[in-house]
């Protein structure tokens, strides 16, 4: 946190360079990764799903669902990098908040930018999402905002990271399922992960993981592509076999 406000501080001409950049992070020891009870189940996620797919940000609830994308990337994804044919996401750019205002970041580290694949449930869903852009890109007109973000309002305004938690915690309290914060839905992404049995490496790919600190420290290279198969299955622990897909032209 330190080492990202200090480079804003360089940036905009408050000091010369950054002096957290040769800082040595202590090793956290005896200290769990989650406190008790802010997971969800899979059967809970389901609960949420239910409500969430009838909002109009479906695409996005179920994109951080099924992906454990943090906040800062859902508000920064963008459209130019989704490929919906090829069932793939990009996610570079993200959109955090300083001193109270949405500023576009390049990111939050080298492991941030990463391309993940999609199961059929996410390209469905953000298929019929990009076609509401689209519509309302058309009755706007010119009066559009050309930013390009997947999660905007109907104008095409990116929307403030903490108008997302908001909107989150709403959907939370229809659903009636247990309170949890929006970064915790990449906490219980993880966790289903891990109990469905998916390889650590694959894991952290997807997710952004740097190190040890939160799946295990990754060596070699990246899986893009080998984690095709972990993307169907965790999607389908979430939204079962009688689930009905949208159609893009009904939104």
């Amino acid at each position: 946190m330190l080492h990202s406000a200090l480079a804003y501080a360089v940036a905009w001409g408050y000091i010369a360079s950054n002096p957290a950049v040769h800082a040595q992070r202590p090793r956290e020891k005896g200290r769990g990764l989650r406190r008790k009870g802010d997971v969800w189940t899979p059967e809970q996620f389901t609960a949420w799903l239910r409500v969430a797919v009838a909002d109009r940000d479906a695409g996005m609830w179920v994109l951080a669902a099924t992906t454990g994308a943090r906040r800062s990337e859902l508000a920064g994804a963008e459209l130019d990098r989704l490929n919906l044919d090829a069932g793939e996401l990009e996610f570079a750019d993200t959109r955090v908040v300083v001193d109270g205002h949405a500023v576009d970041s390049d990111g939050k580290s080298d492991s941030g930018y990463r391309t993940v694949s999609l199961d059929a449930f996410t390209v469905a869903y953000l298929r019929r999402h990009v076609a509401m852009l689209a519509r309302e890109r058309e009755l706007f007109g010119k009066g559009y905002n050309p930013a390009g973000k997947l999660c905007c309002h109907p104008d095409g305004t990116p929307i403030h990271p903490d108008t997302i938690t908001r909107r989150f915690n709403r959907l939370v309290n229809q659903a009636g399922v247990p309170r949890i914060r929006l970064h915790d839905v990449r906490h219980s992404y993880v966790t289903a992960c891990l109990d469905a049995g998916i390889p650590i490496k694959i894991i952290s790919d997807r997710v952004g993981h740097a190190g040890s600190d939160v799946t295990t420290r990754v060596y070699g290279h990246r899986s893009k592509g080998q984690d095709r198969e972990a993307a169907e299955q965790i999607a389908a622990l979430f939204f079962g076999p009688d689930w009905q897909l949208p159609n893009p032209e009904h939104p």
